[in-house]
């Protein structure tokens, strides 16, 4: 007895020692088992499915038929789908090169120290806070040309009661897109402009530099990479834009100012045409991908660049006021 006694642990220590590692590993899998399957089932599953649809002529209700590639020779071959290709890209560079500027200039404002600085921060970031479906039915209502506060305003000045959404409808899905995400924009070129470091304005300020070459030669290069941040977030999504185009100017007048995400909605929900709805969808992905990686490129090369900056040694004069890069 005394044996086996001394036998049992030895024998089932390395079990319960090979079981406890076993639940350890499984642990974390146990964590994020729900979330991966979450992840499938409203991400994975429906982007390979309207792959799949995509490649048939499928109509709700009727009949799936498998035609490869068609659909995607339809569109490609389809001068309307250029056309509003074309509108998009308008949308997207306009709009964003709008976001870029006004940002800055917002970011270059809420930098300094004035008074009640944090209440004004507060009030330019509310616009991004807001639902774009809400924010795209304030300006329906304010560009409205019977009632809106828009036209009202024109009417004063002597313009008479424009329609805005029909005779501007390029200008107004723009304003709506500048006006809701220029304050994202402008978060993001305030965290650039407070890793600026004080010493160098002060050297510039010794050196009787001027404010643009203070703004050329010490606060754009910190801008760079919240730039090329601000440019991948906002490209790519304002080139998915859709409240703005369809409850502002339904995509009119006619189908002139339909972007491809309306397209898409339209032809695959309205018009119940799937297949070809998904097709759509996925030249989208298609360009965004692209746009994406070259941003991503470029970030990262810029990335690179300042971390080299970084490691560089500092030249014999650098103590010196006169060192300040680009300032003499």
């Amino acid at each position: 007895m005394a044996v086996s006694a001394t036998t049992i642990p030895a024998t089932s220590a390395p079990a319960q020692r090979s079981r406890f590692d076993g639940q350890v590993r499984a642990f974390p899998w146990l964590l994020m088992g729900p979330t991966i399957l979450l992840l499938v089932a409203l991400t994975i599953f429906p982007l390979i499915y309207s792959l799949y649809l995509s490649l048939n002529n499928y109509t709700l209700g009727g009949e799936s038929e498998w035609i490869w590639f068609a659909n995607y020779g339809d569109l490609l071959g389809d001068g309307v789908f250029w056309r509003k290709l074309w509108f998009t890209f308008q949308i997207t560079i306009i709009a964003v090169a709008l976001e870029l500027a006004l940002g800055l200039g917002c970011a270059l404002i809420l930098n300094k120290r004035l008074p009640a600085i944090g209440a004004l921060r507060m009030i330019v970031y509310i616009p991004m806070m807001i639902s774009p479906l809400v924010v795209a039915y304030a300006w329906r209502i304010m560009l409205d040309g019977s009632f809106g506060v828009i036209t009202y305003f024109g009417d004063t000045l002597g313009l008479g009661k424009q329609q805005w959404t029909v005779q501007y409808g390029k200008a107004s899905i723009i304003a709506t897109d500048v006006w809701q995400w220029t304050p994202f924009v402008s978060l993001l070129m305030l965290a650039g402009l407070q890793a600026v470091p004080a010493q160098l304005y002060e050297a510039a300020s010794l050196d009787r530099a001027s404010a643009w070459m203070t703004f050329t030669r010490i606060t754009l290069p910190f801008l760079k990479t919240p730039i090329l941040l601000a440019l991948l977030f906002r490209t790519i999504d304002t080139f998915k834009i859709f409240e703005a185009v369809k409850f502002i100017t339904l995509g009119g007048p006619g189908d002139l100012t339909e972007t491809l995400s309306v397209t898409a909605y339209n032809v695959g929900f309205e018009q119940s045409r799937l297949g070809m709805g998904a097709a759509i969808s996925w030249i989208m992905v298609i360009v965004i991908n692209i746009l994406a990686t070259v941003l991503i490129k470029a970030l990262t090369r810029q990335r690179r660049r300042a971390a080299e900056a970084v490691d560089e040694p500092d030249p014999p004069n650098a103590g010196s006021v006169g060192a300040v890069p680009g300032i003499s």
